[in-house]
């Protein structure tokens, strides 16, 4: 249980890696969640990160500029957890 918790902080914090600018430490925290969670349990953080970030949408739209439309905005807050989804899901060889 004790590395389960462990694995699933790790995977929501590698969620915001930048692809071309990993330092040492993200590459072994990568590594570390690859060897520690099955497949399985790492598309299940995924999803249930994917979920909640859609959950609380609200705040990212009320942090892009104002100028935009709402729907404007919601649409690229959606977008945006999209990418991070994809880009995570791709690091972590899934």
């Amino acid at each position: 249980m004790k590395h389960m918790v462990k694995a699933i902080a790790i995977s929501a914090l590698t969620l915001s890696f930048n692809t071309f600018a990993q330092s040492a430490t993200e590459a072994l925290s990568m590594t570390v969640v690859k060897e520690t969670l099955s497949k399985h349990q790492i598309q299940q953080t995924l999803d249930t990160w994917k979920a909640d970030a859609l959950t609380h949408i609200e705040a990212r739209v009320q942090a892009i500029s104002d100028r935009a439309p709402i729907e404007a905005r919601r649409d690229m807050a959606k977008r945006q957890i999209e990418d991070e989804y994809n880009q995570a899901a791709k690091q972590l060889g899934l």
